[in-house]
């Protein structure tokens, strides 16, 4: 105890997070209040509990007071005197009676989500002095929240079983796992025919599923089984669970008996019980049992004694029958055959012995042969199931995909009850390892599974909040976000465990095969965690003020440092969590209404000719938060209206959005657009309409841009994930980047690297390379364009790094014309503070004479200007040394090597080759050899690229 008695807190020791939820569990040391607070310590939410130990036992919580998120006060409900930092939900699982008027003012003055657990037998309106109270205060707690515009709902469960029960149910199934555990199971009491008892895990499932889920405020829910299990079934499975786990027994399928609020349950919540029968009891049992827990006696029925003789005669009736009746199944019907007096009893016996030989023969074959067909069915459907589930996941039909990880559960549970036959083997100290193998992979399956699901429920959630956002749902989007952050959240950390297992187990090819997708999984769970954390914030639906974001809309096809010519912009704002208003224009319709001259860099000015400096030419830096703080400038500055962030989306972008929601009908230029033909039908309306003064060239942009986001924002039934998809590709391959003026949020977007900042040199250890390239020609020469990139890395002997980079250009422009032309390309090169260029070629010229040298974001730069003619081919060759040594420590030397993709660029081929002394031996895997003490690695720069190689002498 002395675990429980140091994490037992008072007010003001207890130390919560601001960051993350907080749950207040009434009761929290009972049956069903310990397994809510496992569950939610489970989701990575901080858990306060109340419970004065009436009906709740301490050690019910030995696995809750490990975890630091715990902390547990032992007093009474209306005793309370807290100061929380916050206080998000309120579960009320207290069998007692009274005391709650401290919960209802917590609940009004942090305006938390309130669940009060109640029973399903005030259906039936009994005459009992508990459901009498539980009645009143459903009906105080409904008026409250009602009065103070609270939400508050309600869980009606039925009878519960499972780990910690207290056997104070009087319900048969309760009373036949009493029994069992007192050896009472064959004493003759009075039984009724059917049971609607939930195993724990269900019920809790349902009890947090009730709380986190949307549009549940001020409803009533039920928790019992829809279809009930035959009372004599569960004793027959109580008799020899083990034994009929391995059969795989299910219980008898009885007709439906529904509550008045079951099917709305089951259907809102998109709940169903999941535990196996047989599994639950057999935990149950195994619970009482290893941990040796005293079990009260149960109290026989009055029942009066029949007359033994009368008795003794019925049984002995009975047993004649059933012999009788056991030996007309076994054995066929035998035609009668005259023989001598006395030869029955010699004819007949043999015939019996065959018999029971081929039973006793079939037996063994069973016993040896299902097993294992039901071992590889469990397997092959966990296989299946999993990779259908992220199928459906990913095309959004979330019933579907979740429908399949129950069946890949059902899959692992029948895997589970084979091996867990195998544990007499296990005791006897053979096989080891391979039972240490078992327990991994097992343990592997249950959390794929668990991480799927909760994968599956957050991402739904996350869905249903964009859609309350966007106006196709009329609810506050708050609550779908809420249950996303607990979903994702419990998703990432079973994820995070089970690639722990992976990366530290020597699994068989096949079965790191098997769940390759989780890499997938972990990918998409991290998206949307980072979604639901920033959406409530980015929407104003967290309590903020309207909230206003400038997106900027970059053609790439006329390349930029930090993606492409401004041609186009919109505005969208929100408030209170939903949509108010989006407008998209045309860059120059506002730049002409700046009045004041603003110098342009020196660059824009001399290699573009412009005397001013505009938002269209804004993006001139390579780190895109200082580009975007620029663009805000002008905005403002031209429309007297400020923003909250800046958001970045170029051409690129744009082709996987409508990928993802279909293709787009351009009335006013009577075109179908669609992700394959965007950059063909961007360039002929350019072509066509350019002329000097002309907006052809930017309003085709424009009406595209306008309509992608009506469609995205206005329409109905749209490929949501599809759409999330896109726009996380987009984020990797900086097609898309965020700005945003809050330190916070735009602290935590930065660790998404979502902001595409040029990074700052934080030590001399590392190299690195960012080449940013700027379209100054006024024309979209970067849609004709082919460009590739070989580095060569030459290591000495004394550790020292020199480079030479080759950039190949092909400019496949039919002629000078617009929108094609020559390439006027100005050039910079980002390195390590102390490199130095060497040589710089351009075709056969030397140019190392033209660069300029710079300093700027903590690195040494050059800058230099090139221009390719159409179809013309050359190679930019850069000759370089850095400051970074490969250092040997231990025999042991790493190098790295780190590559900047500009944002807007495509995915350009890249080849990395490294040479090195003979006395270095190079230990690494990811690369290829392509002769002595020289190595490659072939990728391309659709994003960031980062390499490590190790030597050692």
């Amino acid at each position: 105890m002395g675990d429980l008695e140091e994490n037992i807190n008072k007010k003001n020791s207890i130390l919560l997070s601001r960051n993350t939820p907080v749950a207040l569990v009434v009761g929290a040391a009972g049956f069903l209040g310990s397994h809510l607070v496992d569950a939610l310590l489970n989701k990575n939410i901080q858990v306060v509990g109340v419970d004065d130990l009436t009906n709740g036992q301490q050690k019910n919580l030995q696995t809750a007071v490990q975890d630091k998120n715990f902390h547990l006060l032992i007093e009474s409900a209306d005793n309370l005197d807290l100061d929380l930092v916050r206080l998000d939900y309120i579960f009320i699982a207290s069998g007692k009676q009274g005391g709650l008027d401290k919960v209802l003012n917590f609940f009004k003055k942090y305006r938390s989500r309130c669940l009060f657990i109640s029973s399903i037998d005030l259906y039936e309106k009994q005459d009992d002095e508990k459901l009498a109270w539980l009645e009143s205060f459903e009906k105080k707690l409904a008026k409250f929240a009602s009065e103070h515009n609270l939400n508050a709902r309600i869980l009606r469960l039925g009878p519960v079983y499972g780990p910690r029960m207290d056997f104070k149910d009087k319900e048969p199934l309760v009373k036949l796992i009493q029994q069992a555990l007192t050896d009472d199971l064959n004493s003759d009491v009075s039984l009724e025919f059917s049971s609607r008892a939930l195993y724990c895990k269900d019920a809790i499932d349902l009890a947090i599923r009730t709380i986190f889920a949307g549009a549940t405020s001020q409803k009533i829910f039920d928790g019992v089984l829809k279809a009930p299990v035959k009372v004599s079934e569960v004793k027959q499975v109580l008799m020899d669970p083990v034994w009929y786990e391995n059969k795989g027994f299910s219980p008898t399928e009885l007709p439906p008996w529904p509550t008045p609020n079951l099917e709305k349950s089951i259907k809102s919540l998109n709940w169903q019980p999941k535990s196996n029968l047989v599994s639950a009891l057999r935990e149950t049992l195994s619970y009482f049992k290893d941990n040796e827990i005293e079990i009260p006696k149960n109290e026989k029925e009055d029942v009066k004694p029949e007359s033994p003789k009368a008795d003794d005669g019925w049984k002995e009736d009975k047993k004649e029958q059933l012999e009788a009746l056991k030996l007309k199944k076994t054995i066929p019907d035998i035609p009668k055959i005259k023989t001598k007096k006395g030869s029955d009893k010699i004819k007949f016996f043999p015939s019996l012995s065959k018999i029971y030989l081929l039973v006793a023969v079939g037996l063994v074959t069973y016993a040896l042969v299902w097993p294992l067909f039901v071992l590889g069915w469990g397997v092959i459907t966990f296989r299946y199931e999993m990779g259908e589930s992220f199928k459906n996941l990913e095309k959004g039909e979330f019933e579907s995909s979740l429908a399949n990880i129950n069946k890949a559960g059902v899959g692992v549970e029948a895997v589970k009850s084979v091996l867990d036959s195998l544990e007499p083997v296990r005791k006897t100290g053979v096989l080891n390892k391979q039972f240490e193998l078992k327990d991994d992979l097992l343990n592997l399956s249950f959390l794929s599974v668990n991480s799927a699901r909760s994968a599956i429920l957050g991402t739904g959630s996350l869905l249903q909040g964009l859609k309350a956002v966007t106006g196709e749902l009329t609810a506050s989007p708050s609550g779908y976000f809420n249950s996303a952050q607990v979903e994702l959240a419990s998703a990432g950390k079973d994820l995070a465990k089970a690639q722990t297992l992976l990366q530290n187990n020597k699994f068989d090819g096949n079965i790191t095969k098997t769940f390759t997708k989780l890499t997938q999984m972990s990918q998409l769970v991290e998206r949307a965690r980072a979604l639901s954390v920033l959406l409530p914030a980015l929407v104003a639906a967290d309590g903020s003020a309207p909230k206003n974001y400038l997106i900027l809309l970059q053609n790439n096809m006329e390349l930029r440092p930090t993606g492409g010519f401004i041609g186009s912009f919109a505005k969208v704002s929100f408030e209170g969590g939903k949509l108010k208003k989006l407008d998209v224009n045309d860059s120059y319709a506002i730049d002409g209404q700046l009045g004041i001259h603003v110098e342009p860099p020196k660059e824009i000015k001399e290699d573009l000719g412009q005397k001013d400096w505009f938002m269209r030419d804004s993006n001139w830096e390579p780190d895109f938060p200082t580009s975007a703080r620029q663009a805000e400038w002008f905005y403002t500055k031209e429309t007297g209206e400020r923003v909250d962030g800046v958001i970045a989306l170029d051409i690129s972008a744009m082709e996987k959005l409508i990928d993802s929601i279909g293709a787009l009908n351009l009335s006013d230029y009577k075109e179908k657009i669609t992700g394959e033909n965007l950059f063909e039908r961007a360039i002929t309306h350019a072509e066509m309409g350019f002329f000097p003064g002309s907006s052809a060239k930017k309003s085709f942009l424009t009406a595209l841009a306008n309509e992608v986001f009506n469609k995205i924002f206005f329409l109905p039934q749209n490929n949501w994930p599809g759409i999330i998809s896109a726009l996380g590709r987009s984020l990797d391959e900086k097609h898309v980047g965020v700005y945003l003026n809050d330190p916070k949020m735009f602290s935590y977007i930065a660790s998404q690297n979502w902001t595409h900042a040029l990074p700052r040199q934080s030590s001399s250890s590392g190299d690195f390379l960012s080449l940013v390239e700027a379209n100054l020609g006024a024309n979209k020469v970067n849609y004709y364009l082919d460009r590739s990139y070989n580095l060569e890395t030459v290591v000495g002997k004394e550790g020292e790094i020199k480079h030479r980079m080759r950039i190949s250009y092909i400019n496949r422009s039919p002629s000078d014309t617009f929108p094609a032309g020559t390439y006027k390309n100005r050039m910079r090169i980002y390195l390590p503070i102390g490199a130095k260029m060497t040589r710089a070629l351009w075709g056969e010229a030397d140019i190392t004479k033209k660069m300029t040298g710079f300093s700027d974001y903590g690195r040494a730069g050059y800058s230099l200007l090139m221009e390719l003619a159409p179809r013309e081919q050359k190679t930019l060759v850069l000759d370089y040394t850095v400051p970074v040594k490969v250092e040997f420590k231990e025999d042991i030397a790493t190098y790295r090597l780190d590559i900047i993709k500009q944002m807007g660029l495509l995915t350009d081929p890249f080849v990395w080759t490294i040479s090195y002394p003979i006395s270095y031996q190079l230990v690494s895997d990811a690369v290829k050899k392509i002769g002595p003490q020289q190595y490659s690695i072939s990728t391309d720069l659709s994003r960031d690229r980062s390499f490590e190689v190790k030597f050692k002498k």
